[in-house]
C-alpha cells in the first residue's frame, strides 16, 4: 500500500470533541532527499516505496515504466532555494518555488501553461509544472511571515505562516484549523492543530487578547496532524543523501490506499509536504551556520593560544 494503516496519530481516538476530518485512520510517510552537489534542491516522495524505486533506477526517473507504474519512482515535488544573487538580478521576491510533477493522459489539458513534459508514451504523460511559490515579509514585531501561493486548476489559494522568534517554531492555518509547527526532540517537529484557546501568531490583537496570555501547556495534548523527524544520513557513499521523513495523517475518504506514486495524495498532505520542504531548508541552512560558526571560533581560538 501506499498509505501504510496506522495507529491514529492522536492521543484520544475515541474523543466527540475531535471533528472526523482530524480523525486520521491512515498515514502516509513522504520522503525529503537532496542529491550530492545540490544543497538548495530537494526531491520530495509520495511515499517510501517510491523512493526506493527512484534509487533501483540509478537515481533517474523520466521513462515508460514510471508512467505504467502511475508515477512510482518519480518524486512528487521538486523544492528550490534560489541564490540571493539570482533573485536580487532577476529582481524575483520568491524566497522558494516547488514544482510538482503530474501523471495525466497525454490528451488532457496541460495541467499548467509553463510545465514541461518529463515522458510521455502516446496515452499518459508526466509533467513538471509550477505549484507553490513562497515570499517572505515581516509582519508584526519583526517576526518572518510567509506566504504559501499554491497553484491549482480554479485558480490560486495561498496559505499564511508566521515564524517564532530565536527558533524554527512557526503557526500557520490550514483550512479552518490554527495549526504550528513544534519542535519535540533535536531536529524533530510535530504539526499540532492548537486548541480553540491557544493562541496563534496568526490571530488578530483582538483575538490574542481575548485568549489566556500563557497557552503552552494547552498544546500538550493537542491532535497531531504531522511529524517531520530528521534523518541526517550521510552521502558517502551514496550520491543521494535522505534528509527527512514527513509522516501525514490522513482520513480514508481522502486517499487512494493502493496509489504508491504521484496519484491520490490529498491536498492537505500536499500543502503539509510544501511546509515541511520549507522547514527542512531552515534546520539545513541552521546547521550550515553552526558548523561555519564552530569553524570560525576554533580558528580565532588558535590564533589567540
Amino acid at each position: 500500500m501506499g498509505n501504510n494503516p496506522s495507529r491514529p496519530l492522536y492521543r484520544e481516538n475515541a474523543d466527540p470533541n475531535v471533528p472526523p476530518s482530524l480523525r486520521f485512520s491512515r498515514h502516509r510517510q513522504m520522503v525529503i532527499v537532496t542529491m550530492f552537489g545540490k544543497r538548495r534542491k530537494y526531491l520530495c516522495f509520495s511515499t517510501p516505496h517510491s523512493y526506493d524505486r527512484f534509487k533501483a533506477a540509478g537515481k533517474k526517473f523520466g521513462t515508460p515504466q514510471n508512467i505504467l507504474d502511475g508515477g512510482l519512482g518519480v518524486p512528487l515535488f521538486e523544492f528550490e532555494d534560489p541564490y540571493s544573487l539570482v533573485r536580487l538580478v532577476n529582481g524575483d521576491n520568491v524566497r522558494f518555488r516547488v514544482s510538482k510533477f503530474v501523471l495525466q493522459d497525454a490528451a488532457a489539458t496541460l495541467p499548467h501553461s509553463n510545465c514541461s513534459v518529463v515522458c510521455q508514451d502516446g496515452k499518459k504523460a508526466i509533467y513538471k509544472m509550477p505549484f507553490c511559490e513562497v515570499t517572505r515579509s515581516f509582519g508584526e514585531g519583526g517576526r518572518s511571515a510567509f506566504e504559501y501561493v499554491f497553484y491549482t486548476p480554479d485558480g490560486t489559494t495561498s496559505v499564511s505562516t508566521r515564524k517564532h522568534r530565536m527558533c524554527l517554531d512557526s503557526d500557520a492555518r490550514l483550512g479552518e484549523w490554527n495549526v504550528g509547527w513544534r519542535r519535540t526532540s533535536s531536529e524533530n517537529y510535530d504539526l499540532v492543530v492548537l486548541p480553540p484557546q491557544a493562541r496563534s501568531l496568526l490571530d488578530s490583537r483582538e483575538v490574542r487578547a481575548s485568549k489566556p496570555s500563557n497557552t503552552k501547556a494547552l498544546e500538550r495534548n493537542a491532535i497531531v496532524w504531522a511529524k517531520f523527524e530528521d534523518v541526517g544520513e550521510p552521502f558517502l557513499p551514496k550520491l543521494t543523501k535522505k534528509l527527512a521523513v514527513v509522516t501525514v495523517g490522513e482520513v480514508d475518504f481522502e486517499t487512494d490506499a493502493t496509489a504508491y506514486g504521484l496519484l491520490g495524495v490529498p491536498w492537505f498532505s500536499q500543502v503539509i509536504a510544501c511546509m515541511a520542504l520549507v522547514q527542512c531548508q531552515w534546520i539545513q541552512q541552521e546547521g550550515r551556520n553552526n558548523r561555519k560558526n564552530r569553524t570560525l571560533s576554533n580558528r580565532m581560538s588558535r590564533q589567540f593560544n
